[in-house]
Formats: C-alpha cells, sequence, structure tokens
C-alpha cells in the first residue's frame, strides 16, 4: 500500500471515530431533553440500538464490498450515516432517536471495510500487522479528540454533536471519493462472493484456526467493552470522580495507545514475532484490570492505565492480521464484517454484563471478572500460535 493511501485511509477512520465519539458525552442530556429524564434504561437503548443494528449489518456490509468495490460501499454507507445523524439531530421524540441510531448503526462499516482494504493492498505479515496498527492508532486519535468536541458543543446544545457529526461524515465522503484508491474494484456477479459466504467462511473444516482467533476475539473484547462500560460510574464510586477527571484518563488511555500502535509497534516487530506482542499485550490488559480492582487512590489509575493501553496497542493488530492471513483475498470483506460484528455484539453485551456483576458483586470482583475473560483469551490465544498458514479458498455449496 502506498504512504499516501495509507494516510488517507487512516484519516477516514479517524474522522469516522471522531464522529461517533462525539456523541458519547451527550447521550444521557439529549434523551434528558426528549424525555424530561435520564432513565438510565432510555439512555442505554440508544447504544445499545445502535451496536445491536451494526452486529447485523457489519457481516453485510463487509460481503457487499466484496462484491462492489470497498471504495463505492464505503462512500454509500457513510452517506447513509451522515442523514442518520443529522435525522438524529432534528429527532423530536426518543422513538424517532432510535429509529435514526438504528439506521445509523446499520450502516456503519468503515473501520471493517479499512481492514480489508489493508488486507487486499498488504502481503508481508508483518507490514499487514503494521498497516493494522496504523489504521488502529487512527482510530484511537479519533476517539481521544471526538469526546473533548463534543463534551464542548454539548454544552450548548446537546443535538449539536450529531449534527458536526453528520458533517464529519460528509467529509469523510469527499475524502473516499477524491483521495482513497479502490483497492478491490467490483466484481462481476460471476466472481463475487455467495450469499452465505460468512457461514461457509466460519463453520469451514479447514478454518479452525480462524474460529479460534474470533473466539479469542470475543473473549477479548468482552472483557474491554464490560471495562470501558462501567469505568466512569466504578470512578465516581471509588474515587468520588465526576466527569472530567474520568474523560482525562479516557483521553490519556487513548494517547498511549496510539503511540503505541502508530510508533513503538513497529520497531518491536523487527525484534519480536507478532504472536508474541499479542500475548504479551493481552497479559498486560488482564494484569492492568486486576490492579484496577485493588487500587485505593484515583490517581494510580494513570499508572494501571498506562499498562491497559499499552496492551490494548499491542495486542490488537496482530490479532487482525493474523485473522487476515486465514482468509483468501476475495473473503477479506467477509472476514472485516465478521471482526465487526464480534466488536459490536462485546459492545453490547459487555456493559450489560459490567452492570450486573457491579450491582451484584461490588467494585473488586466486577473488575476481577473482567481480568478473567481476558485471561481467557490468552489461554486460548496460546493454545493456537499466530502463524501464517496457507490461504485455502472457502468452497460454498451452488444455488
Amino acid at each position: 500500500m502506498k504512504k499516501q493511501s495509507l494516510i488517507v485511509l487512516c484519516l477516514v477512520v479517524a474522522v469516522d471515530a471522531a464522529s461517533f465519539g462525539l456523541l458519547l458525552p451527550v447521550v444521557p442530556f439529549f434523551v434528558h431533553q426528549l424525555t424530561g429524564t435520564f432513565n438510565p434504561v432510555a439512555v442505554t437503548s440508544v447504544t445499545a440500538t445502535y451496536s445491536g443494528l451494526q452486529f447485523l449489518g457489519a457481516p453485510l456490509i463487509g460481503r457487499l464490498s466484496d462484491r462492489y468495490g470497498r471504495r463505492q460501499v464505503l462512500t454509500i454507507t457513510v452517506a447513509v450515516s451522515a442523514l442518520a445523524l443529522l435525522g438524529s439531530a432534528l429527532a423530536k421524540s426518543l422513538v424517532v432517536l432510535l429509529l435514526f441510531q438504528a439506521l445509523n448503526g446499520a450502516s456503519s462499516g468503515v473501520f471493517a471495510i479499512a481492514q480489508a482494504v489493508v488486507a487486499d493492498s498488504v502481503d508481508d505479515p508483518d507490514q499487514r500487522t503494521i498497516h493494522f496498527g496504523a489504521i488502529g492508532a487512527a482510530l484511537g486519535l479519533g476517539f481521544i479528540f471526538g469526546p473533548g468536541i463534543g463534551g464542548a458543543l454539548g454544552a450548548i446544545d446537546p443535538r449539536l454533536p450529531f449534527a458536526v457529526a453528520a458533517a464529519f461524515c460528509m467529509l469523510n465522503v469527499l475524502l473516499i471519493r477524491l483521495r482513497l484508491p479502490d483497492s478491490r474494484p467490483s466484481q462481476s456477479s460471476a466472481a463475487a462472493v455467495p450469499a452465505k459466504a460468512e457461514g461457509s467462511l466460519l463453520w469451514n473444516p479447514g478454518q479452525g484456526e480462524l474460529r479460534r482467533l474470533l473466539s479469542v476475539y470475543f473473549l477479548f473484547y468482552l472483557g474491554f467493552s464490560a471495562f470501558t462500560g462501567i469505568f466512569v460510574l466504578a470512578a465516581k464510586d471509588r474515587f468520588d470522580w465526576g466527569p472530567q477527571p474520568a474523560s482525562w484518563i479516557l483521553m490519556y488511555v487513548g494517547v498511549v495507545a496510539a503511540v503505541v500502535q502508530g510508533g513503538l509497534l513497529p520497531r518491536l516487530l523487527k525484534k519480536f514475532r507478532a504472536d508474541r506482542l499479542s500475548l504479551a499485550g493481552l497479559t498486560m490488559v488482564a494484569a492492568a484490570m486486576l490492579a484496577v480492582s485493588a487500587i485505593e487512590r484515583g490517581g494510580e489509575l494513570y499508572l494501571t492505565q498506562l499498562l491497559f493501553a499499552s496492551g490494548v496497542g499491542l495486542s490488537t493488530p496482530g490479532l487482525r492480521s493474523a485473522m487476515s492471513q486465514c482468509v483468501p483475498d476475495d473473503q477479506q470483506g467477509v472476514l472485516g464484517g465478521l471482526t465487526q460484528s464480534v466488536v459490536s455484539l462485546t459492545s453490547l453485551l459487555g456493559p450489560l454484563l459490567a452492570g450486573q456483576t457491579y450491582a451484584l458483586t461490588g467494585y473488586a470482583l466486577s473488575f476481577q471478572i473482567q481480568a478473567i475473560l481476558v485471561f481467557a483469551a490468552v489461554a486460548l490465544l496460546g493454545l493456537s500460535p499466530l502463524r501464517r498458514q496457507p490461504i485455502q479458498a472457502v468452497n460454498t455449496p451452488s444455488a
């Protein structure tokens, strides 16, 4: 992949992440404006609706990008997200907001397609890991700046971040159409991926390694989503923190992860294999969760979250690269959709799990359960070394 193309792809990912991050600080206040209450069920229903529809839509978007081309599908989905966000900004009731957020979630496929673009363009495993690290760093940067901008705009009116997020999406449409080359042009219907490709890809007898890696991905992101879903409330209860000190920690995590993925990871790959780095990274994340369960002072979070963010930065690019090596080029979009579905599903289940365990068991045990999930991912990954395997085409039954 040319450097200019990678820069444009990273910019597209960063802008998309920022457009989502804009909404995070204001959803409760927008729900309050619409309903007159901060009802937690109503507030969480907005993010749950988005994640649930993203879980359903991501595989379809990935498959469509395999058939019709990355750039064309990316343009359409981002444009639909812009319309959904604008509709959300104009919503007059919670039901209307939920409908538009369902549409927004169903069309959210930027990161999945970005992974497929990297897999299309880079053959060398280490270089592929570096490129995955670069788009991961871009994702982190978007989540650093998005919430900050959203919080400032939300203080004026909680509808404003939705409108600005729509404008960010339209900026992405221009970037995609004018600057991003298509790594996989439209395929003829005869060469296209069959409609049942997701199931065939996942359950093909020769894809045991892919199933194990996706299971690792699921366990890690379930623990990760549970951790992030309860973190702000836990910091409030444990350290009497308000939103501002918690937001500084979240920004700090994003900065560290971006630095690790964008700067440190390429250097480490010259000395260590990607599988070793992924194992080390997941172990660091689990250890950080255990440390959070035991600390007594809020300032200590800057140490635990340094370990946490570094682990996230080291582990995820190698996992994505390893999964991409398990499938042929014409199904990288399908794989991107599957991995995005895993993230979306855990983004739905993780906070629900965290809320229940926090209410039933309290602060310490809640974080320890999350650590156990990530340690399970470490154990499963240790049984399945990340190694380059011959890629076999997936045979699917004819219609």
